[in-house]
């Protein structure tokens, strides 16, 4: 049962990407975000607030602070980041790239704490960083990643692994599903003035793709998949984070079988290097259950 959880954790949290690029013709992206965002806060405020009001607490003027900075960390600068990528990048390189925020953790933590980097940490940065080069580069040379793209989707995953770190050392008492739902409230808010000087290029064609891609990012992603999450990490957190590193391949997987992209030997050799980095760089040591809370 474990094991059908984890699977299914991983195959919804991976199709992030694919359902955002599925309405790409559909909707302005920003404009698509900031809809998700206000439909998944106001359905948590009334799931931390409403239903579990009893054991709900709501934050201090100091805690609004360190919320609000997280929200602008891990879900504004984050998904602004990711959503220039998604235009310019494709959706299996996308994938591959953000799994690698837990080597950001290593490396953010080696930097601003003086943290020794264990043998198995620089070895396991070495070979994932070698995967995304491998399938970076023929990207950039067919045209299926502009450098734009990347260095956006890679300043947001920067801005993300600052949030994590920003976290644990922010001493927020809150429970983690009230720490959640003020980074999405504040974080998805913070889009509003953002799609209103993005005025001119705002668009809604309330097709099909738009639809499937909207309710899926709210529905399965946003909240079936965390709350499966969450499951994950109270029965055993060391498994759980295990189940992350199954993400970038079935990423990659999908978006070959659902929007039609090229398979390629660069992409999968990548692939496998990417996840082989993370699993090693976490070599004898209990893995750190790190996610994105708004993929």
């Amino acid at each position: 049962m474990d094991i059908a959880e984890g699977l299914l954790f991983a195959l919804l949290w991976a199709s992030a990407t694919v359902a955002t690029k599925f309405a790409l013709h559909s909707c302005d992206l920003f404009l698509l975000t900031l809809i998700r965002f206000l439909t998944v806060s106001v359905l948590l405020l009334s799931y931390t607030y409403i239903l579990k009001n009893k054991s709900s607490s709501f934050p201090s003027k100091a805690e609004f602070k360190k919320l609000f900075i997280l929200g602008v960390l891990n879900v504004t600068v984050y998904m602004s980041g990711y959503l220039i990528a998604i235009k310019y990048v494709s959706a299996g390189l996308i994938s591959l790239i953000t799994a690698v925020n837990p080597l950001l953790l290593i490396l953010f933590s080696a930097i601003f704490y003086k943290r020794k980097l264990t043998s198995a940490e620089i070895t396991g940065v070495v070979i994932a960083l070698s995967g995304l080069v491998l399938a970076s580069v023929p990207n950039l040379y067919n045209s299926h990643a502009t450098l734009q793209g990347l260095l956006a989707l890679i300043a947001g995953i920067a801005a993300l692994s600052a949030g994590s770190i920003y976290y644990a050392n922010s001493g927020l008492t809150l429970k983690k599903m009230e720490v959640n739902t003020w980074q999405i409230t504040i974080g998805g808010l913070l889009f509003i003035p953002i799609v209103l000087l993005n005025g001119a290029n705002n668009f809604i064609i309330p097709d099909r793709h738009f639809f499937l891609s909207i309710t899926w990012l709210i529905v399965p992603v946003s909240i079936v998949a965390y709350a499966m999450w969450l499951n994950l990490i109270q029965k055993d957190s060391v498994k759980a984070g295990l189940w992350l590193f199954l993400t970038p391949a079935f990423g990659y997987l999908m978006a070959v079988i659902v929007i039609h992209e090229k398979i390629t030997v660069y992409g999968i050799a990548g692939s496998a290097l990417v996840v082989g980095g993370l699993l090693y760089s976490r070599r004898k040591k209990t893995v750190v259950a790190a996610i994105s809370t708004v993929e």
